[in-house]
């Protein structure tokens, strides 16, 4: 999965109607729906603010409005474009000014579905990769290469605490553990454990 680097917008006019297509981050749908209702009251005076998004790692929180748009025309397509580029943890609010000439079903469809395509490669994407979380008791003469590791996969060092060993809070991406796991257990020659906290 895949979620967006950056909010952006990307405007399209299709026979004098204009839409605008504008991707947030969020992570869960209350954070969502807030970010349309922002939207609604800052361009009030737009014909239709239609939205999609998806949250969770696969995306399994999915949910999306006409905005009174014909049934099917608005939100399915922003959401189709979402699932197409596998994006995850995102929203996508598409405002139309209507231009005074009826675009039709298909030409809504069309419309709805390529504002949110040109918001979606406006923002960029990251993939989104599964972490998990591991608290690492360490002898300090060790400290520095396991840092040295740390530093040299791309992995995080979220806290230390000093006591009589080090102890650490590491993010790992879920597919490498594996790895660390051969790592630590050799650095330690097999006399500590660490624990997976989340």
């Amino acid at each position: 999965m895949k979620t967006i680097s950056r909010e952006a917008e990307s405007a399209i006019e299709i026979k004098r109607s204009r839409f605008i297509g504008r991707s947030f981050k969020c992570a869960t749908p209350d954070e969502a729906l807030a970010i349309v209702k922002r939207v609604r009251e800052t361009w009030r005076d737009a014909t239709h603010h239609c939205w999609a998004f998806r949250i969770g790692t696969s995306g399994e929180q999915a949910r999306f409005d006409n905005s009174g748009e014909p049934r099917g025309t608005a939100g399915p397509p922003i959401l189709d474009a979402l699932k197409k580029f596998c994006v995850t943890n995102a929203l996508i609010v598409v405002t139309r000014y209507y231009g005074g000439t009826k675009l039709g079903a298909g030409g809504l469809v069309r419309a709805y579905g390529e504002a949110a395509k040109r918001a979606l490669e406006a923002s960029g994407l990251t993939e989104l990769r599964q972490m998990k979380e591991i608290r690492a008791p360490l002898p300090y003469n060790l400290l520095s290469l396991l840092e040295s590791y740390m530093a040299r996969e791309g992995f995080e060092i979220a806290a230390r605490y000093f006591g009589e060993h080090v102890v650490l809070t590491l993010k790992i991406p879920s597919d490498r553990e594996a790895d660390f796991r051969v790592f630590y257990s050799e650095l330690v020659g097999g006399k500590l454990t660490y624990t997976v906290l989340k």
